[in-house]
């Protein structure tokens, strides 16, 4: 998979160099030794005369400002907005992908430079739509991380914030690195067993879980969202190992269910309301907050206070009102909120 004429190409990051020109990427557990001329699983990280590079830094195939809600991070700066910037690519195949347009495609992409991203960031957050930083999001933010990296050191120096959304299959020594200057992330747990992984995702489901710990442990803000698949993981069994799981990691982290809908190689019919009911009410028994997504009519996006109840954010779509908080506490009793808001400290 050569790359075009005239495509700007950097060195990857964490690769070693074997016999023969081969290059070992050190990037996921998927672990590919690539020859030279040849593209990793990912399809962005090419062998290029035995040195591995990452095609894809410093180009952009989708941007937009979103309410931070879309990605979903329900529990960071709700009501803000983020400059959201992608690239073609991804590590994993999943065979039920809502993006694979752009996860497992190749069009028309964009010159953008790490600074080039900071300065639109800038730009919107002097606008109307308080932006607070960037999001690396849409694909698979993990095999384009000698971008995310870079722009993501400018942003905070700027004093903005970095969140990703991903589907956590990555090595410990760049999670660690990446760890260090992003400050959230929605974690896409995509189901509780290794077959699940293995044969609709070519992917295993350990990594994911400690992506997830590790994240948690750094300081980093988490969040978790599973779709629920008919027939797949949504069984009652898998979601209680599931919300075991997570509870155990620590009780304040936001899972979200969302809603699958037929998409790329999958034509399962779309998950039942009533699975979704079922999952939350499994989830609301270990954890603190819980949502359903892609199903409006659920009413199930608010965010309650844990002591007495009382609406701290309101929600409508991707909407939020968190006229509910006083600073970092809830209004009506005081109690303190698992929420970062304001100088970005867990509120």
């Amino acid at each position: 998979m050569p790359t075009a004429a005239g495509e700007k190409t950097s060195e990857a990051r964490y690769w070693e160099k074997l016999e023969d020109g081969v290059a070992h990427c050190l990037l996921c557990p998927q672990d590919c030794r690539i020859r030279p001329g040849q593209a990793g699983l990912c399809r962005i990280r090419v062998n290029e005369d035995g040195t591995l590079r990452a095609t894809k830094y410093g180009r952009c195939a989708s941007a937009a400002v979103d309410p931070i809600e879309k990605k979903p991070l329900y529990h960071f700066f709700p009501g803000s907005y983020v400059f959201s910037i992608a690239a073609f690519g991804c590590n994993l195949r999943c065979r039920h992908c809502q993006n694979w347009e752009l996860s497992q495609g190749d069009g028309e992409d964009a010159a953008l430079t790490p600074a080039e991203a900071v300065a639109a960031a800038e730009n919107w957050r002097g606008g109307g739509h308080h932006c607070v930083g960037l999001a690396y999001t849409y694909s698979e933010p993990m095999v384009w991380i000698e971008m995310v990296q870079d722009t993501a050191k400018l942003a905070r120096r700027q004093g903005l914030k970095n969140v990703m959304v991903t589907n956590g299959y990555v090595r410990e020594e760049p999670l660690a690195d990446l760890l260090q200057v992003i400050d959230a992330m929605n974690v896409d747990v995509k189901a509780f067993t290794d077959e699940f992984y293995r044969e609709v995702c070519s992917g295993r489901l350990a990594p994911v879980l400690r992506t997830v710990e590790a994240a948690h442990r750094a300081g980093c803000h988490v969040e978790v969202t599973t779709l629920l698949i008919p027939g797949r993981n949504d069984s009652p069994a898998e979601v209680t190992r599931l919300v075991e799981w997570l509870a155990g990691v620590s009780p304040d982290i936001p899972l979200h269910f969302s809603r699958y809908f037929p998409s790329y190689k999958m034509d399962e019919p779309s998950t039942p309301l009533e699975s979704l009911r079922q999952a939350r009410d499994i989830a609301s028994r270990r954890l603190r907050h819980v949502y359903v997504g892609n199903a409006w009519e659920l009413d199930a996006n608010e965010t309650l206070c844990s002591a007495c109840g009382a609406v701290l954010v309101r929600r409508s779509g991707h909407a939020a009102d968190p006229a509910g908080l006083d600073g970092e506490r809830c209004r009506e009793c005081g109690e303190r909120a698992n929420i970062r808001v304001g100088n970005g400290e867990r509120a």
